[in-house]
């Protein structure tokens, strides 16, 4: 999408201009910080908030802050408004942070009470800890100065790493202590103790490094009483020397739960697994069926050349999951979701960190719906059979991007999941226009759609060319038709209404709401709505309401018109953040 003499203006206000704050304390716009806990123990995780109240018409914002880096160590990052607005990945210099959005187009800008960024931390030493706004300018759709007021600095207290961090632990509040229970019959290594919906087990390693924990069907049922949102938490405690950790689960149990538990929750040290309860709906077990997850840091001798030298430092693991000894090898999207302890490291962007499945050959291949999670500070991502992974950083960029703030973080980010490539050493070309073909393949690739039985009998899609799996597999999914004549147009640029259908199909197809009910029924804000395909027009409403496609210039969607390759990856990434 171009970007107009507005947006041109507003980058220059907000980028090059460094206003100091306001200290107009008449004004209705205030920007304030705050943490989600007040407490925090030395190791873990704290989530800032950064939000704003009373807006008025805030069509963008630069905000500078300040932060304690003695005692807090910046981690990554999310932004609920990515899309509705252009968000700029946070600019972290020294114990400054620089966070940037702003609209486009002819549009308001945003009134009421909005979250706008949540800041993760790591508390790195004990004592008072405290983020303050050191800069601030707004602007409004006028492009005029606003008047703003701030809110007092955020503060949160870090403790000792063994100390009781208070009734408001934040998001990662850690192990529960054990109060000495003893190891429940038959199970000479594991200790439980149930607090609610909480059951926690002690990891006892062997010299070799494996523990085998288990909870007992007691538990399971009188937690799935407790439970207030349809989960069960299973905390393993002190897995710091385990290399392999096993977890036996009584499966009758977890048969029996189903219904008041939707989630059992796995969570260790080496990592996070959680299990849908209708995974074992139609398997036929016994009061001793056992389920075991199985998970094993994995070393780095026993890879390929190939592998270690593409994985480096990062950590892999390998993760099993059996009933009664048989292997369960293949999983929907919605039955197990993994999450893998990740730090960032300064100045590394998180939406360019990826999983990685390392297969038996050493061959890796991007896991295409993982991401970096900044409010848990891990790496998620929902397997299709479990394996080896590993989460890491894939370095990305392009020399000609500049004068596409807005689009980078989407190229750089699609194209470390390897669904883009440049044109060119070091190129992306980003006013490039897209051919329907390739349009298709970036989105098949992305979603992960690829159907291997899919055929298609589209006059111009030739079987062995390189789009050919994808248009059949988009085609037995129901999102693309040929045209009249039989063909595809494989080689016709794609056009803006024609993206539009798509994205709107794909969300369907992935059972995605992208219109909710104040916006159903209601049509497009464009002045030339009259001018999109009949066929197109809800698609064009859709995702205009959803934030995932606005107009080039002021009013005007330009249905006829055909998308650049900058506009292409933007759309297909905020598709994929707003599924995430």
């Amino acid at each position: 999408m171009s970007l107009n003499l507005k947006v041109f203006s507003l980058v220059f206000l907000l980028l090059v201009s460094f206003l100091p704050i306001s200290n107009a304390t008449e004004s209705s716009d205030k920007f304030e910080l705050d943490f989600l806990s007040n407490t925090v123990r030395s190791g873990e995780t704290v989530t800032l908030t950064v939000k704003g109240t009373s807006l008025t018409d805030v069509y963008g914002a630069e905000i500078g802050l300040v932060y304690d880096t003695t005692k807090l160590q910046y981690t990554g990052y999310f932004s609920s408004i990515s899309g509705e607005t252009f968000v700029l990945a946070p600019k972290v210099s020294n114990d400054n942070i620089l966070l940037v959005f702003t609209h486009t187009g002819q549009q308001p800008g945003f009134s009421g009470d909005k979250n706008l960024f949540s800041l993760t931390f790591k508390a790195t030493d004990t004592g008072s800890a405290s983020v303050s706004l050191n800069t601030l300018t707004a602007l409004d759709s006028k492009m005029e100065s606003l008047a703003t007021t701030e809110g007092k600095e955020a503060k949160v207290a870090v403790t000792p790493a063994n100390s009781n961090p208070g009734p408001n632990p934040g998001p990662n509040p850690g192990p529960i202590p054990d109060p000495g229970a003893g190891a429940p019959a038959g199970n000479s290594n594991s200790g439980s103790n149930l607090n609610q919906d909480v059951i926690s087990l002690e990891a006892l390693p062997s010299n070799q490094g494996t523990a085998t924990v288990s909870a007992q069907a007691k538990d399971l049922l009188a937690a799935a009483k407790q439970s207030k949102n349809k989960s069960i938490m299973i905390k393993v405690n002190k897995t710091s020397e385990v290399r392999e950790l096993q977890i036996n689960l009584p499966a009758a149990a977890l048969q029996q739960v189903e219904g008041d538990v939707d989630t059992i929750i796995i969570e260790s040290e080496l990592g996070t697994v959680s299990i849908a309860t209708k995974l074992l709906r139609n398997s036929q077990v016994s009061e001793t069926s056992n389920l075991q997850l199985s998970v094993t840091k994995v070393d780095p001798v026993t890879l390929t050349p190939q592998a270690r030298q593409r994985i480096g430092s990062s950590t892999v693991y390998d993760f099993k999951l059996s009933l009664d000894g048989q292997n369960l090898t293949r999983f929907d999207g919605n039955e197990i979701k993994v999450e893998l302890p990740y730090t960032l490291a300064p100045g590394e962007n998180p939406s360019q960190v990826v999983i990685y499945y390392i297969a038996g050959d050493g061959q890796l291949e991007v896991v295409k719906n993982g991401r970096y999670n900044a409010i848990t500070g891990k790496v998620e991502f929902k397997p299709s059979h479990f394996s080896q992974y590993a989460a890491q950083l894939v370095q990305v960029s392009f020399q000609d991007m500049d004068g596409y703030a807005w689009a980078r973080e989407a190229v750089n980010g699609l194209a470390a999941r390897e669904v883009v490539q440049g044109r060119g050493e070091a190129l992306y070309a980003p006013e490039g226009l897209v051919t329907r073909a390739e349009f298709i393949q970036m989105l098949v690739g992305l979603f992960d759609l690829a159907d291997y039985e899919a055929v298609t009998g589209l006059t111009d899609v030739e079987p062995n060319a390189w789009y050919y799996r994808a248009i059949a597999s988009a085609q037995k999914a129901g999102i693309v038709q040929g045209k009249d004549a039989g063909s595809f147009g494989v080689n016709d640029t794609i056009t803006r209404e024609d993206m539009a259908v798509l994205i709107y199909r794909i969300a369907q197809h992935l059972k995605v709401t992208i219109v909710t009910a104040e916006s159903a029924g209601k049509t497009a804000g464009f002045l030339d709505l009259q001018q999109t395909s009949n066929y197109a027009r809800e698609a064009v409403t859709a995702v205009q309401q959803a934030g995932l496609m606005n107009g080039v210039k002021a009013g005007y969607f330009e249905p006829k018109g055909s998308s650049t390759r900058a506009q292409a990856a933007t759309v297909l990434y905020r598709l994929y953040q707003f599924i995430q």
